[in-house]
């Protein structure tokens, strides 16, 4: 069994791809404003609304001084660019191959990006796809068609036919990409925790197993960790509340967090938040689609950094066995 370690919270035919995909794609933005607006942490309006095409957004990634994004069950198997500056789409990539059944996030290392199809809601899926596409054959402009690598995986501790009559601990959306390995956090349905699975980043069929589970006291949609794996993030909501996690000190080798803080935005009640891109500390993305809410991109002030101030809101964490 893993360890459980709790949180305590602080208070679109092919031929006409090239065509139809950037005509279709644009979006109203504006300019980005910087971040720092004081030591309370809060969620900055970067974008009005993102238009149809990227309404189901889920996952992001910052490349090449763009925001990169796909859509989720039902959409193209493409990978989107949105030039933050300009507001608009102005690439999509088609993933040669792809079957876009359930795609959930992004994640990226030096050479690669990967998409996650591993949306599993009732937990009737028993292998999931991860698409491995090289970093320098995208182009830096224009659109184009890529044939990706791909990882599969299985989870060997999920029982059989669990989750066919409710909702499963065995649906993710959140993941993060390190040196050779591919770190997943589920999204439990069940008892809003978050388990975490570790998958080699090499294409081929895989059976993982239960690292460590975390008490996240909400449903986890996104994660990513920063360009110097200096902190993690995960996102996700509750209870329609948008919550972030943001941990430092991470150990790789026991996979604990030396130091977490919870912040949650009650104020925006019903934004469902689905992806995160850390460009730097002070410059982070969250992506939500469509809901009571239009489809937008946010950018995160953190307020206080680690270690600053009175504790910064700094709370310890511990195993609870």
């Amino acid at each position: 069994m893993p360890q459980t370690v709790k949180f305590n919270s602080l208070s679109l035919l092919m031929v006409l791809l090239p065509v139809l995909f950037i005509a279709g794609c644009n979006i109203t933005g504006k300019p980005a404003k910087e971040n720092g607006h004081g030591n309370k942490p809060e969620l900055i309006l970067h974008t009005d609304y993102l238009d149809q095409i990227l309404l189901e957004n889920s996952g992001l990634v910052w490349f090449r001084n763009k925001l990169w994004a796909i859509n989720d069950s039902g959409g193209e198997p493409v990978l989107f660019a949105i030039d933050m500056q300009t507001g608009k789409c102005i690439q999509a990539i088609y993933i040669d191959g792809a079957i876009n059944r359930d795609w959930e996030e992004l994640a990226q290392d030096e050479n690669f990006i990967y998409i996650f199809d591993i949306g599993n809601n009732y937990g009737r899926k028993k292998e999931l796809t991860i698409y491995k596409v090289f970093k320098d054959s995208i182009p830096f402009s224009g659109n184009a068609r890529i044939a990706p690598e791909i990882i599969h995986y299985r989870y060997g501790d999920m029982e059989k036919n669990n989750g066919f009559l409710s909702r499963s601990p065995y649906d993710c959306e959140a993941a993060f990409a390190l040196h050779d390995s591919l770190y997943i956090f589920t999204k439990d349905w069940v008892d809003q925790h978050t388990t975490l699975y570790i998958c080699p980043a090499s294409p081929g069929s895989y059976t993982l197993w239960p690292v460590k589970t975390y008490e996240a006291d909400g449903l986890v949609t996104g994660a990513d960790i920063s360009p110097d794996s200096s902190f993690i993030m995960l996102i996700g909501y509750k209870d329609y509340v948008p919550f972030v996690w943001e941990f430092r000190d991470f150990n790789f080798t026991n996979y604990t967090m030396g130091s977490a803080r919870r912040l949650d935005f009650p104020e925006y009640y019903d934004l469902q938040t689905e992806g995160i891109a850390i460009q730097t500390a002070k410059r982070i993305y969250i992506s939500c689609e469509m809901s009571s809410l239009p489809a937008s991109v946010y950018t995160l002030n953190l307020g206080i950094i680690f270690g600053e101030g009175h504790n910064s809101g700094i709370i310890s964490v511990r195993p609870v066995y």
